[in-house]
């Protein structure tokens, strides 16, 4: 079936005609050079993990639960896709199911409960003593869909993970009992179905999503980027980093699935009817893996990788180097037409809920308050367009918004029912004393509570608070967003009026 999809792919589009056509020797050869995690860093990685292992399973805390194993997943596990400088470790400890009937036979509600305090109590009791006597750093109890513990160790972020062994079947016959209990069956399809070349191409890949900042959960833009899996899966299933390419062009249009099922099959589905693009695991193909990916993410991709193709053709190689090697970014001046246009606001995190958690609320409350600057209660229009994102650099957290008139009259006609409407314009009329009529409506003049976007704005975030977030003074993390709007989020938004407002 791979082999199937692969030649499908490589044989529709001319540039990916020969394998070496989009990323020449010379520059695969100096990204990988840059890219690939030296001896030393891999030693470094292994040995972390080896000790974090051995004192988990040493700790007598580890005899109060039942486990299968404990190992490494992601990057930096058996799947060794990991980038320079850019590795954290994920080390599982996969629980035996058969010994936690009690929680797992309960109702859904309860047993998400009894599970929480199962893992809660497996980090109070186990993993937090099993790592005291380890030189490691911020260790603490984080929260995401289900507690875990986090800490730093040599300089790597490492996550210390509970899941449940289910075998293939178990997984495929009654889906996941945790969110990660997938993973190990990721890992061994990516080990099974990568060689050395695929590898060195899943690096590369991931490295230009980084640099396009629409890589993972912590994306620049949009709420969820491209993942290290779909990236993965993407390489496997198209047999080259060029082809890859392709794919990534025409993914809105044509999806990647092991069964190849058409675009319009799969949106029959009604598990995939809001889904925008298609990476089906091929592991559960009733998954899609790219259904939380923001379809700004996307669009920005797209745009990146038609750059990076029109670069290789033209022969530029600095162009082709700037795109595939990620680089910070910048806190740098925007323009004066965009200071003016823009709003933003920095928080700080608490430590204790998860970033992903405290990512996706505010997104929340920048939806909220995108449709309140945008109408009146009444429907009118308000503010103009406006856009929002948010970003955040470890623990700041900023939510931007750019709007299109950031101070407005403090009154606007707001319009009534037709005149032929009799019994409407009576009980308007007796809720309005100061009604007109015009083009064969009846019409009142509004006083706004608002001209303001700026104190709307800070209204609405005082009235919508994110727990575990306080308001800061806008710093570098705020800079940051304003770039990100200004550089990567217009490209996508072509429906915001950058000629007026820059007018």
């Amino acid at each position: 079936m791979e082999a199937k999809i692969q030649s499908r792919q490589l044989g529709s589009s001319e540039w990916v005609s020969e394998v070496s056509r989009i990323l020449p020797s010379e520059v695969r050869a100096s990204v990988l050079a840059q890219l690939t995690p030296t001896e030393d860093e891999i030693k470094k990685q292994a040995s972390v993990i080896e000790a974090l292992k051995e004192a988990l399973e040493n700790h007598s805390g580890s005899s109060a639960f039942q486990y299968s194993f404990i190992a490494p997943q992601g990057s930096t596990g058996k799947k060794q896709t990991q980038l320079r400088g850019a590795s954290d470790i994920d080390l599982f400890v996969a629980l035996d199911k058969e010994h936690y009937r009690g929680s797992l036979d309960l109702d859904a509600r309860n047993r998400h409960s009894a599970i929480d305090a199962l893992m809660e109590s497996m980090i109070d009791k186990w993993f937090i003593p099993a790592v005291a006597n380890l030189d490691v750093q911020s260790v603490q109890k984080t929260f995401s869909q289900h507690p875990y513990l986090s800490l730093k160790m040599a300089g790597f972020d490492v996550d210390i993970v509970a899941c449940f062994h289910l075998s293939y079947d178990e997984l495929a016959q009654n889906g996941p009992i945790t969110a990660m209990d997938r993973t190990i069956h990721h890992t061994e399809y990516v080990v099974n179905h990568l060689s050395e070349s695929l590898r060195e191409d899943v690096r590369i890949l991931k490295s230009f999503v980084r640099t396009s900042h629409t890589y993972g959960d912590t994306c620049a833009v949009g709420r969820m980027g491209f993942t290290g899996y779909a990236l993965e899966l993407l390489i496997i299933f198209t047999g080259s980093f060029d082809a890859a390419l392709e794919v990534i062009l025409r993914l809105d249009s044509d999806p990647v699935d092991p069964l190849e099922r058409s675009l319009p099959t799969l949106k029959q589905d009604p598990g995939f009817r809001d889904d925008h693009i298609f990476i089906i695991d091929p592991t559960d193909t009733g998954r899609n893996v790219a259904s939380s990916f923001d379809r700004r993410a996307y669009d920005l991709l797209k745009i990146l990788t038609e750059q990076l193709v029109d670069a290789s053709r033209k022969g530029d190689h600095d162009q082709m180097m700037n795109l595939l090697l990620e680089k910070p970014i910048p806190v740098a001046p925007v323009p004066v037409w965009f200071t003016k246009h823009s709003i933003v606001r920095e928080f700080e995190s608490d430590g204790i809920i998860h970033y992903t958690v405290l990512r996706d609320k505010l997104h929340s409350v920048a939806k909220k308050v995108v449709s309140e600057l945008e109408r009146e209660p009444t429907g009118e229009e308000r503010f103009g367009k406006v856009i929002s994102e948010v970003y955040f650099d470890d623990d700041r957290f900023a939510v931007g918004f750019l709007v299109e008139k950031p101070e407005i009259f403090s009154t606007y006609e707001r319009k009534g029912p037709p005149l032929d409407l009799q019994e409407a314009v009576e009980g308007f009329r007796e809720v309005h004393s100061d009604t007109f009529e015009r083009d064969d409506y009846l019409w009142v003049v509004e006083r706004r509570k608002w001209t303001k976007a700026e104190s709307l704005i800070d209204a609405l975030l005082q009235e919508n608070p994110v727990e575990g977030l306080k308001r800061v003074s806008q710093g570098a993390t705020s800079a940051k967003l304003q770039h990100v709007i200004h550089r990567y989020v217009l490209r996508v938004e072509d429906d915001f009026p950058i000629s007026t407002v820059q007018g």
